[in-house]
């Protein structure tokens, strides 16, 4: 994890969609999470949570792989592609965990096995709100990073990788001056006070192969 702090629009108390065609599950669910102290939502199916949700609001998702018209995996799939932030907790039946480990390996924080246990519930929970928080972090960085000009994401590179402002002068043939310029640009862009924030903002994106 890391000390980067988000803006206080990220720093929602997170909310746990339940989605299941089953009534009797999503009444069971929402009981068992609402006495751990999370708000729920519900919904019948993973159609009508997209089509009510921003999918760019930190969450967590506990979900029925098999859904209606979009399965759990449908949806995992289409929240990657998107790059939300949200962690998804697969809900499984009997003959369902080999899907349930093919999710693990694609971003799912975790999956629970029907009747859902107290305990696990709860441990998964916990797994999902980290997972979402430092995918929150991520999604926050690349919306600081997508306002660079050209020139800038190179000097931001420049500086990723320890160069001095000489240095970079040199790399991109421009005067030191120009350099100072972008760098001030960078750093406020960027929000960051100090260069080693700056740096460790920009690792990260690197890690999760969004820097461009």
């Amino acid at each position: 994890m890391t000390c980067i702090e988000l803006p206080l629009e990220f720093q929602t108390k997170l909310i746990i969609h339940i989605i299941d065609d089953e009534p009797s599950v999503r009444v069971s669910c929402e009981f068992l999470i609402e006495s751990l102290g999370f708000t729920t939502n519900t919904w019948e199916s993973a159609v009508e949570f997209l089509a009510a949700v921003d999918i760019f609001t930190p969450a967590v998702v506990l979900t029925d792989l098999m859904l209606p018209t979009m399965s759990g995996q449908e949806l995992q799939a289409h929240l990657n592609a998107k790059g939300s932030p949200i962690a998804l907790i697969a809900l499984t039946g009997n003959g369902e965990i080999d899907d349930a480990v093919a999710m693990l390996k694609k971003g799912a924080a975790d999956y629970l096995q029907k009747p859902v246990s107290h305990q696990k519930l709860s441990t998964a929970i916990d797994r999902a709100q980290a997972l979402t928080q430092e995918r929150t972090k991520i999604y926050y960085i690349q919306k600081l990073y997508a306002q660079l000009t050209d020139k800038e994401k190179q000097v931001a590179n420049e500086l990723l990788q320890g160069n001095l402002n000489k240095i970079i002068a040199d790399h991109l043939d421009v005067s030191i001056r120009t350099v100072e310029v972008h760098r001030a640009q960078v750093m406020k862009k960027m929000q960051s006070q100090h260069v080693s924030e700056l740096i460790q903002k920009l690792a990260m994106l690197k890690l999760q192969s969004k820097l461009m």
